[in-house]
């Protein structure tokens, strides 16, 4: 049920660094001519893209979903594995449907494509560079819906390049973001955040900081996950009072 086997992890770190680059795309490292202007710097000194660059409009598209959601669900996945489109054909939609749309659930993607998908990396990479345009999640649609038929061609990049244009970016900010690798440095930051949490296949879901579910698991499994991540007490927010101290005891 998928590709790949992992190991069970401590996720509360791969969660925070998700967090962190979606925030600020604070981890990924700046490209020589990317556009929207000059790097800035976090208070760690870590290169922070300004907020209308390809890198950071790249890396805020991979989330959906109501940023106040009480429950995160991040998706480990490879477009060219064939158990996450199995997953995305059998129960996709149906957790969309009934819990991002419904503001439960905040969604994000990253990539995990693997040596064996000689494919992969382009599909990322197509993904990413429509996502800097807006378009993340309906070429991630397009990328699983029509995986048998670009899997294993010579000329996956120019069926990826067409899916673009037929969605509607504009041609030439996405050859460039193509060619000149405008929005690799996220893949590579994904997959080394993946690896970092024991995640070495795909796909993996990853449910309130709490634990990892392995394989294109039924949506009634991830439903059963979430249901029980909202009914959880939900942890202070940064910066509330700590509760009061129990009265001592009546004498």
């Amino acid at each position: 049920m998928m590709h790949r086997s992992t190991r069970a992890a401590r996720v509360a770190p791969f969660a925070a660094s998700v967090l962190a680059l979606l925030l600020s795309a604070s981890a990924c490292d700046a490209q020589p001519g990317a556009r929207g202007g000059a790097i800035n710097r976090s208070a760690t000194g870590r290169a922070v893209p300004p907020p209308d660059s390809v890198l950071a409009r790249a890396s805020r598209a991979r989330e959906k979903g109501s940023p106040n959601a009480p429950v995160m669900v991040v998706e480990v996945s490879d477009f060219q594995c064939p158990y996450c489109r199995q997953w995305f054909e059998t129960s996709y939609r149906q957790f969309d449907s009934a819990y991002v749309r419904t503001g439960k659930v905040r969604m994000v993607f990253i990539n995990l494509p693997l040596p064996m998908h000689n494919q992969a990396f382009a599909a990322a990479k197509a993904a990413s560079c429509a996502g800097a345009q807006g378009k993340f999640w309906e070429m991630h649609d397009r990328l699983f819906s029509t995986q048998r038929e670009w899997n294993g061609q010579a000329d996956a990049a120019q069926r990826f390049a067409r899916f673009a244009l037929e969605l509607g970016v504009d041609p030439a900010a996405y050859r460039d973001c193509i060619d000149n690798e405008r929005t690799s440095s996220i893949i590579l930051n994904d997959v080394m955040q993946a690896s970092g949490a024991g995640i070495n296949g795909t796909p993996a879901f990853v449910v309130n900081n709490q634990r990892i579910l392995n394989g294109a698991i039924p949506f009634a499994d991830l439903s059963r996950e979430i249901e029980a991540a909202l009914a959880a007490p939900r942890a202070p927010a940064p910066g509330a009072a700590p509760a009061p101290p129990p009265p001592p005891p009546a004498p």
